[in-house]
């Protein structure tokens, strides 16, 4: 299994605005994609007023092939562009994580 996570810090007053986007938009492209999405987080734990709150997306994809192929699709796919375009104004920046677990023997090293 890999997990895919999207650190998002997201500009003061647009946390609801990037949570819309990415539940109406970008989760359902990237399920269909093969991602599934496992657990989502704020941080620090409450909406900053005056600085970026993180919003933060943990994705699973359930091998090293389903992730290349994943996104492969993704950056072919203009609802995927589309999103961070529209995204991108409402954010400070971001960071993609691949994690994997370190004992997993089904993924390629």
């Amino acid at each position: 299994m890999i997990h895919v996570l999207d650190e998002l810090s997201v500009q003061p007053g647009h946390l609801g605005d990037v949570r819309d986007l990415v539940r109406r938009t970008y989760e359902p492209v990237a399920t269909s994609h093969g991602m599934a999405l496992v657990n989502t987080w704020i941080d620090p734990a409450v909406e900053l007023l005056e600085q970026p709150t993180d919003l933060l997306l943990l994705w699973e994809v359930g091998d090293t092939a389903a992730f290349w192929a994943t996104r492969a699709a993704a950056a072919r796919d203009p609802a995927v562009v589309g999103f961070w375009e529209e995204v991108a104004p409402m954010l400070s920046g971001r960071r993609r994580r691949i994690m994997v677990d370190p004992d997993d023997s089904s993924v390629l090293r």
